[in-house]
């Protein structure tokens, strides 16, 4: 879509970040109510003294899951795959089409039966694997109600999108991924991961001044594109938690995965002192005719007399960020904008 631009006059939120020990005592607490997921409760098994029962809210509801019976487990949430991965967890059916080799371990397990991507699944595929669990969300979000009527009767769908949304993005990855924690019986990992982004974030909140303008772009296609503070792909999290200074708000932004349409002339007109990007074609970096964000934006003409370019503010988010938009990968990035910001203090 064509913008309408208007120069922001934006002031930034308080920060405001659950600590990681608040959201595990939350995610275990069986407390109801919450939008996000919360593992509300563990009941000792008295009989073989395996882990029992959980109780887990999602946007679905409650859901009562026992925790030695997961046998065969499906993810279609790309935002979780290396989350599971890193909670050592077994699938027997996912996308693996939505992976990448070197960046997904799944991607190369021919066990796992592949759904391929969101446009056209086959999702009969979920009848063969007759899982336990599924854990879905995203871009397979429009296919809850089908694969649902796929899997076995006494078996369990999860849906997360709602802890997910951009206005609470990371508290809602910390307690999702506390709550997978708690699923598989992997308290310490997802502890290990929550504790990671909440050291990245608090650094990013100590190293912004408040007041330097920020804007979000999304490469795709050889093009730059606006990406907003409200919806933009990859970028809303950010500015969002942090009370980023928009410098260039729109009107009717969208959250497509390509961005919206804006000139570079309107993009040196706001003069950003930091710019952060969304490289979405560099989830295929050996196409023949992939330019890289650097290149586009860094390289391009139109925007050398552009703060952000003029003092090498420009942080980019990890190469394969169109594909993972996870834990690890936010870690990763929060930690990279804090270091951009430390240095430029």
């Amino acid at each position: 879509m064509s913008l309408d631009t208007t120069f922001a006059d934006a002031r930034p939120r308080a920060l405001q970040l659950l600590s990681v020990a608040a959201i595990a005592t939350l995610a275990l607490a069986a407390c109801g109510g919450n939008e996000g997921a919360e593992a509300a409760s563990a009941d000792e098994n008295s009989d073989n003294g395996d882990s029992g029962t959980v109780t887990i809210e999602d946007d679905h509801g409650s859901h009562e899951i026992s925790t030695d019976e997961l046998g065969s487990v499906g993810a279609f949430d790309n935002r979780l795959f290396r989350t599971l991965e890193d909670l050592d967890v077994e699938l027997t059916v996912a996308p693996r089409a939505l992976m990448r080799e070197g960046v997904h371990g799944y991607a190369e397990d021919e066990d796992i039966l592949d759904t391929g991507i969101h446009r056209e699944p086959n999702l009969e595929l979920i009848v063969a694997a007759e899982p336990d669990l599924v854990i879905t969300g995203q871009r397979y979000m429009e296919y809850y109600d089908e694969m649902a009527s796929l899997m076995p009767e006494d078996s369990t769908i999860l849906q997360f999108d709602e802890a997910l949304e951009a206005d609470d993005f990371f508290t809602g990855l910390v307690d999702v991924t506390t709550t997978l924690g708690t699923i598989f019986d992997a308290e310490a990992e997802a502890q290990e991961l929550t504790e990671a982004l909440e050291e990245a974030t608090e650094r990013v909140e100590a190293a912004y001044d408040g007041e330097s303008s920020v804007m979000g772009l999304v490469t795709s296609g050889g093009d730059i594109n606006y990406a907003g503070p409200q919806s933009g792909r990859g970028v809303s999290p950010v500015f969002q938690e942090f009370g980023l200074v928009p410098a260039l708000e729109v009107e009717d932004e969208s959250s497509d995965h390509e961005g919206d349409d804006i000139s570079v002339e309107a993009i040196a007109d706001s003069n950003p002192d930091w710019i952060l990007v969304l490289d979405r074609d560099g989830m295929n970096p050996d196409d023949p005719e992939y330019t890289t964000a650097q290149e586009l934006i860094a390289e391009s003409p139109a925007l050398q007399q552009v703060s952000a370019i003029e003092e090498d503010q420009i942080v980019y988010m990890p190469q394969h960020m169109y594909l993972t938009e996870d834990i690890q990968a936010y870690t990763e990035f929060l930690n990279d904008f804090a270091d951009a910001l430390e240095s430029a203090q």
